[in-house]
């Protein structure tokens, strides 16, 4: 089974180092591909929307418009965290089923993108230099509720 790789024109090099804070941010794509070992994954493309609330030094540069890239596995044992975001967005639980993968992926896309939720960013060294990770996604409050 071949698999089909579409790198879009802004997925990479435009990440920066985000401050751990937690941020407004919507999902402005996703992209099928596969882990480092070759398992099927989801990668989300966050796009921040908020300020950092903490101290802004002379050199802070702002983080509305900045990206963040987190990967769900699609390995039966972690799916679960896709259906967590999943059901966070729309309510419901992923549809059980057999797709390929542009099937499933365009379901993804169709439910998910253009939604906005609250983002805890941590920083991560795992991969031997420091990146933004999403520890947590939470329901953003909705406007004129406490």
């Amino acid at each position: 089974m071949a698999i089909k790789i579409s790198i879009p024109e802004n997925v990479g090099g435009d990440l920066r180092l985000l401050p751990e804070d937690t941020y407004e941010a919507a999902i402005q794509d996703l992209f099928f591909g596969t882990s480092q070992k070759g398992f099927p994954k989801i990668t989300v493309k966050w796009i921040v929307q908020s300020e950092y609330t903490g101290k802004h030094g002379k050199d802070y540069q702002s983080t509305v418009g900045e990206n963040v890239l987190e990967a769900y596995s699609l390995q039966p044992n972690a799916v679960w965290k896709l259906n967590s975001l999943y059901k966070l967005v729309t309510g419901e639980r992923l549809p059980q089923g057999d797709y390929t993968e542009e099937e499933f992926t365009s379901l993804i896309k169709d439910a998910l993108i253009g939604s906005e939720a609250l983002l805890d960013v941590a920083t991560d060294n795992g991969s031997g230099s420091d990146r933004s990770i999403v520890k947590n996604v939470v329901a953003k409050p909705k406007k004129g509720k406490k």
